[in-house]
Parts: structure tokens; sequence; C-alpha cells
């Protein structure tokens, strides 16, 4: 099930769009000051996703976005693939080059976003798990970006293995 909410105010100046948020969103793993400096300023708000991340052999993907008057501001999504599909990230690609992480089997941060696997080994069942987020960076510091986006994609992955059964 899929929710989008509108959420619009009106004033002679923009006010942080993140006000305009429920107080968690995105699979309710994400809080308003969680988001906030994805966001900047805005009038409407536009939130797009399901209520949680729980992903099945009949559910392979979540996605969640938050526009602000319009353009994309945040996207997280969880992806579920058998175990051993290859999850291939090329660094390479990434300018400037992305740090990794100490989470799950493999996972980097990089300016702009931040990715994560992690191979779920239960007794009945075995899939890999993949989690990204990004967002718009523009009004951030660049020191700010590679902090924030770790701390929203352990919130991320830590959620999804919790709501996926991941090694249940």
């Amino acid at each position: 099930m899929f929710t989008a909410v509108a959420l619009t105010g009106c004033s002679e100046e923009a006010k942080p769009a993140a006000r305009k948020l429920p107080e968690r969103t995105c699979f309710g793993v994400f809080t308003r000051s969680d988001l906030a400096p994805l966001l900047g300023k805005g009038e409407e708000v536009t939130v797009s996703g399901p209520s949680d991340a729980q992903l099945s052999p009949v559910r392979k993907g979540v996605t969640c976005t938050v526009d602000v008057d319009g353009p994309g501001r945040f996207l997280a999504t969880a992806t579920r693939q058998p175990l051993g599909d290859s999850f291939f990230w090329n660094p390479e690609m990434i300018h400037p080059a992305p740090d990794s992480l100490p989470l799950g089997d493999r996972a980097i941060v990089y300016d702009t976003g931040a990715r994560a696997f992690v191979a779920c080994k239960g007794r009945d069942d075995q899939f890999g798990l993949e989690v990204k987020v990004s967002g718009s960076v523009e009004q951030m510091k660049r020191e700010e970006r590679r902090p924030l986006f770790t701390k929203l994609i352990t919130k991320l992955l830590d959620a999804a293995k919790q709501q996926s059964k991941c090694g249940a």
C-alpha cells in the first residue's frame, strides 16, 4: 500500500520544508530532523511510498520519495534479490571517490548518497538485501554530506533487515 501525502502551507517567506513532514516518514524509518538538511525551504512537500520496508519473495522492492515544490529532494529504496545475484557498484564512476562503510557485507557513502548490501541467511530463506539513499545536497556544506548519508543508510539498513526478517 502506497501513500502520497501533499502538505502545503502559505506564508510570505518559504519555511523549512521539514516542518511539513510527518514526524516519521519513508517506511517509518526517518524522522523529520533526519531529513531536514536535504529538504531546504519550500511550500509544498509530497511524500510517496509505502509505510514499511518489509520485503518478501513477492514484494521485492520499495521506494520512498520526498519532493519539495515539485523537485525530488530525497530518495530511499530497499531491494530484495536472490542470494548470489550480483550487486555491482563501480566506485570509479563516482567522483569524488566514495568511502567504504562498516555496514553489512558491502557499503559505501558518497557526496550525494549511500548504498549498502547484506546477505540474509535465515533458516528457511536466503536473499540479498540492498538499500540506497540519495538526496539534494546543494544547500549543505560538503563536510556535512557523508556523515548525514552514513546516518541515513545505517537507519535504513537496520530497519529493512528487521522488517524483512533478514537472518531470522
